[in-house]
This record gives structure tokens, sequence and C-alpha cells, in this order.
């Protein structure tokens, strides 16, 4: 597995440009002295999250071990986790809230 190609080395070999340009993004948001509103745990926190909820393998297991690497803690990992997990159920009641409607008022 070692010698497995992530996503980016295969962008790279397809498009230096664009995984150029995506490297020079992610330095933008996750390294910039201008945007630090939000620490880099916290940063790779919702990192974990986001690519839970948009059920990348690959990429949660990279942003876990950034933010292993960063300081946070198996227990934060799982909230980080836990809270996509809700929120990604939250999406399912919106998108189904409608048909919910329609079905509480059919035969009034």
């Amino acid at each position: 597995m070692a010698d497995q190609k992530t996503p980016m080395d295969i962008m790279r070999a397809v498009s230096p440009v664009a995984a150029r340009t995506f490297m020079d993004q992610r330095a933008s948001v996750m390294e910039s002295p201008e945007v630090k509103a939000l620490d880099t745990k916290s940063k790779l926190l919702i990192g974990v999250g986001a690519a839970a909820v948009l059920q990348s393998e690959t990429c949660t297991l990279m942003w876990v071990k950034q933010a292993r690497q960063a300081g946070a803690s198996h227990a934060e990992i799982a909230e980080a986790i836990m809270v996509a997990r809700l929120l990604k159920a939250a999406t399912v009641n919106d998108t189904a809230a409608m048909a919910l409607d329609w079905l509480g008022s059919e035969g009034r």
C-alpha cells in the first residue's frame, strides 16, 4: 500500500497546473497568516467531518492523520465525525420535509 498513488499524485501526473492550483488554494486557506480565525487543528477537524460527509474514505483518512499530527485527540476526531453524521442526517430530514408534509396532509 505504500506504493499506492494518492489522488494528488494522479492529478500531478495528469495536470501539474491543476495540482498546483489546488495546493495553492489549500495553502491560502490552511497556512495564510491572513486566514487565522480558526487554528489549524480546528480546520483539520472540519476537514475530517467534510470528507466523511462527502463519503471519501481516502480523504477522511488523510484528514484524520493530519488532525492527529496537529494534536487532535481520538475523542475530538470521533466528535467531528459524529457532528458530520448529525448534519448529514439533518439534510436528509430537510430533503424529505416537503414529501413528509405532503404525506401528513394527504386525505385531509
